[in-house]
């Protein structure tokens, strides 16, 4: 977090947010996982949608970048921000 920059970084886990390269739907216990996993990705909508209206900006990484991607993302939306003040 920056909070001097309102700027909240967030690594998404594969599985935990659903990423369309690496989530995997479960195969035991769906009728438990589909509507968990369902509501991991509504919460994070959520938690953006609160953010911005705080005047916050999010950077959501997945886990599986590389860290030069990862920091990338963010330097380019701390260079955003700047931009936009």
């Amino acid at each position: 977090m920056f909070t001097r920059r309102r700027l909240a970084v967030f690594v998404d886990g594969c599985f935990w947010h659903c990423c369309p390269e690496h989530g995997i739907n479960p195969r035991v216990n769906v009728t438990y996982w589909v509507p968990k996993l369902e509501r991991n990705r509504v919460r994070d909508n959520l938690v953006n949608l609160a953010l911005a209206a705080a005047g916050w900006r999010a950077v959501r990484v997945w886990e599986h970048v590389t860290v030069e991607q990862a920091v990338a993302a963010i330097e380019a939306a701390l260079e955003k921000g700047e931009r936009a003040s």
